[in-house]
């Protein structure tokens, strides 16, 4: 552990790192006073000095979050400050998140543990959205499973950063992830979200349990984020033969561009979970996609553009896969610039890259969506004329024939 790090947070004494990020570093710890394991998140201190209202805020959410009791939610237990380190202690669970679950199984999960995964999943994201708290951060590393098979959804209610937020603070930590599970109103407007955000990131979650990978990908951030906001979905049963229709159905109807065609309960998305798992048709069968995200090559332009990141970036596991490497004891020091922690980006890119494309690439990538669509569009409408074209004829050579 560092020279300036307390030995002690609150009652909890520091036993080990279990995980750290560019933002955070989470410890195995023991709480004295009711002699439990817990973890303990730690902001780093350079982000704490430098962004005071994102500490502050840090500890305001955690606050709000102790009052959600749910046998699916990571429970906060205490917050704090110790020696100028803002502090959180949550439910240690003894099990691996579910990114850790796919490292073992990297092909995917088996679909009917996926979406048990899943349905336990919803109903403590449901329990939340009844007390108006929305997660805004959905991804496999934040669901976790204990040794009972147990789901606990973390960081529920914490403060999160906007896209833009994370482009301000990777100048300041020199790093970022992509934004693998993120849906297209969170890029684009973060500050107006509701339960269906998380739906689609409980999506995107879903499909990369059941395909082995997250459902866009990209050697940049800003080519993700661009897959986000206007690339079709490719239903999972595509990406891995066998699984059932209708399971790529619903996923796909959970990740729709639009709020509005996606299940807009939890009530509805976990009657389907549970149809899928008995065999039974679902709300989702046969959904169709009908958002076409954002198409016109300015506005497209404005918003790469927008969120364009500074400089050289690196992209490391932190804490996506904590217990794959060493554990490291208390008293060691430990040097870090890895990833997130609390973060609104997922797993995928490993290396280091340079950053998202500036202003002129974004524009030859934002031509390039466009330019496919407006060519499906004319298929389309040739598919029309011809069909008409044809009908016609047809009509012509009946009535001749009649005579």
């Amino acid at each position: 552990m560092g020279q300036d790090l307390p030995q002690k947070f609150g009652k909890c004494r520091v036993v080990r790192l279990l995980g750290q990020g560019a933002t955070a570093m989470v410890y195995l710890a023991t709480h004295e006073g009711l002699d439990i394991p817990v973890a303990v998140k730690v902001l780093r201190k350079r982000l704490s000095d430098k962004r005071p209202e994102y500490a502050e805020r840090f500890l305001r959410e955690a606050r709000m979050a102790a009052w959600l009791e749910h046998p699916n939610i990571v429970r906060v237990i205490d917050c704090g400050v110790e020696d100028g380190f803002h502090y959180m202690v949550m439910d240690y669970v003894d099990g691996p998140n579910c990114l850790e679950k796919l490292q073992d199984q990297p092909e995917g999960l088996d679909w009917h543990e996926a979406t048990g995964l899943v349905q336990q999943a919803v109903s403590g994201l449901a329990y939340a959205a009844g007390r108006d708290v929305i997660h805004r951060d959905v991804k496999p590393s934040n669901i976790m499973v204990d040794s009972t098979g147990r789901v606990r959804v973390t960081d529920l209610g914490l403060a999160k950063l906007t896209i833009k937020g994370m482009a301000e603070l990777t100048q300041e930590l020199h790093t970022v992830g992509t934004p693998n599970y993120m849906s297209p109103e969170q890029i684009r407007s973060p500050s107006d979200l509701d339960l269906r955000t998380d739906i689609y990131s409980l999506g995107a979650t879903y499909y990369h349990l059941v395909c082995g990978r997250p459902p866009f990908s990209g050697k940049t951030p800003m080519e993700v984020i661009a897959h986000h906001l206007s690339t079709p979905l490719t239903p999972p049963f595509k990406v891995r033969p066998g699984l059932p229709p209708p399971l790529s159905s619903v996923v796909c109807k959970m990740m729709a561009k639009s709020p509005t065609e996606r299940y807009q309960s939890y009530n509805e998305l976990s009657a389907d979970l549970a149809s899928l798992q008995e065999g039974r048709g679902t709300t989702a069968d046969g959904f169709s996609d009908t958002g076409i995200g954002i198409e016109d090559e300015k506005e497209l332009r404005r918003l790469l553009d927008s969120l364009a990141f500074g400089k050289v970036l690196s992209i490391d596991r932190g804490e996506e896969a904590p217990r794959a490497t060493r554990e490291v004891e208390a008293d060691e020091e430990v040097e870090h610039e890895g990833s997130t922690t609390i973060d609104l980006f997922g797993p995928e890119d490993l290396a280091a890259y340079h950053p998202p494309p500036g202003p002129s690439d974004s524009t030859v990538l934002a031509q390039q969506l466009v330019e496919r669509r407006r060519r499906f569009k004319s298929l389309v409408i040739w598919l029309v004329i011809i069909s008409v074209l044809f009908l016609v004829t047809i009509a012509v050579l009946a009535s001749l024939t009649v005579r």
